[in-house]
């Protein structure tokens, strides 16, 4: 779920679509990570006809559909299911946060 500038609560797939459609904007700031993706032709040219039509990057584009894609399954999981995914992220999350500490990243 996303908070809009005038205080509105939106999913992040109705957030995505007012970027597409011109209407949204998004920035982010923050720590980033590498994750290298390979796409089905399809899939890729339907990415950059995305990115293209919004005006923002291939990388932006597909950032806010994984963030849309991961809003859909999880409003989808049982509770269990979801307190298992957020401790495997937190795991995932000091791991990394230990690699940063030491320099590694």
């Amino acid at each position: 779920m996303i908070t809009t500038d005038t205080g509105e609560v939106i999913t992040a797939a109705e957030h995505a679509a007012q970027i597409v459609e011109g209407l949204g904007k998004s920035t982010y700031t923050g720590a980033t990570k590498v994750v290298s993706v390979r796409f089905p032709y399809h899939l890729g040219s339907q990415v950059q006809a995305l990115a293209n039509k919004s005006g923002r990057t291939r990388n932006a584009t597909i950032t806010m559909l994984v963030e849309v894609g991961l809003e859909e399954i999880r409003s989808r999981l049982k509770p269990e299911t979801l307190d298992e995914l957020q401790a495997i992220q937190h795991e995932l999350d000091q791991d990394d946060f230990t690699q940063i500490s030491n320099g590694q990243f």
